[in-house]
């Protein structure tokens, strides 16, 4: 069994240069992971937003009804609401 350090002079002996046709594709291919990766955290970041905006809403939405009907709670509480002449009724 060949030891870790034996490993890394071997790999370093054989260890090949790079042409710069394929530097060129090796630097095209990280750029192009790079875009993707960047795009996906845009994307994951517009998730996030639109799933807020939407809790947003949905709770917005219970406590503008729970508003709504604490007045209508509230209005029949009124001494003048009880009367019989009620026109908006």
């Amino acid at each position: 069994m060949i030891s870790y350090v034996c490993r890394y002079r071997l790999m370093k002996m054989y260890k090949k240069e790079l042409t710069k046709e394929e530097k060129a594709k090796l630097e095209k291919l990280r750029n192009n992971i790079q875009r993707y990766q960047e795009l996906l955290t845009w994307q994951k970041l517009r998730r996030a937003e639109k799933k807020m905006l939407e809790l947003r809403l949905k709770y917005d939405y219970r406590s503008t009804r729970r508003e709504m009907l604490m007045d209508k709670y509230l209005v029949t509480l009124r001494p003048h609401a009880k009367k019989k002449d009620n026109w908006y009724d």
